[in-house]
């Protein structure tokens, strides 16, 4: 897992190097987002829980023929678990005394995706019920909105530091 992300870290600096030479100021602001760990630990968590909320709703939609909406439901269930134990692990490194903290904390995590559920549900049905629109689009848009505001809930709320 070091092996690959010094190949990650490695890759990304000498594009953000390539960028700095045409543009400095573009090039510093790319540095300084790559150099808070926490944050890009959060956007590959965030992408790799996006991932499996839109698998998840391919496979409940497309194979197992299931609405959107028990799509939707169904998918954020299995992004909200992988989610939780992914931030956790690696991107807050929280560490809980004992089985009751632990329980609140994943209680907190759960309670404030459930906020992120009720947007992702509207905006959902909206853009996709309402409107027509193309849902797996819709999904991926959806998601990235959903994304931001959870690293807000996430980082004031759920993973704070002792």
């Amino acid at each position: 897992m070091k092996t690959i992300w010094k190949g990650i870290d490695a890759l990304a600096r000498a594009v953000i190097r390539l960028i700095g030479k045409v543009s400095p100021k573009l090039g510093g602001a790319c540095e300084k987002i790559w150099n808070n760990t926490e944050l890009v630990s959060y956007l590959f968590v965030g992408v790799a829980t996006t991932l499996v909320n839109y698998i998840v709703y391919y496979i409940a939609t497309r194979i197992a023929g299931l609405g959107v909406m028990p799509g939707t439901w169904t998918a954020w269930v299995m992004a909200v678990a992988f989610g939780y134990v992914a931030n956790k692990a690696f991107v807050f490194h929280t560490h809980c005394a004992n089985v009751r903290a632990l329980l609140m904390e994943a209680g907190s995590f759960f309670a404030m995706r459930l906020v992120s559920l009720g947007m992702e549900t509207v905006l959902m049905y909206g853009s996709v019920t309402v409107l027509g629109l193309n849902d797996l689009v819709m999904k991926l848009i959806v998601n990235i909105v959903v994304i931001i505001l959870n690293y807000v809930f996430s980082k004031l709320f759920i993973f704070k530091k002792k």
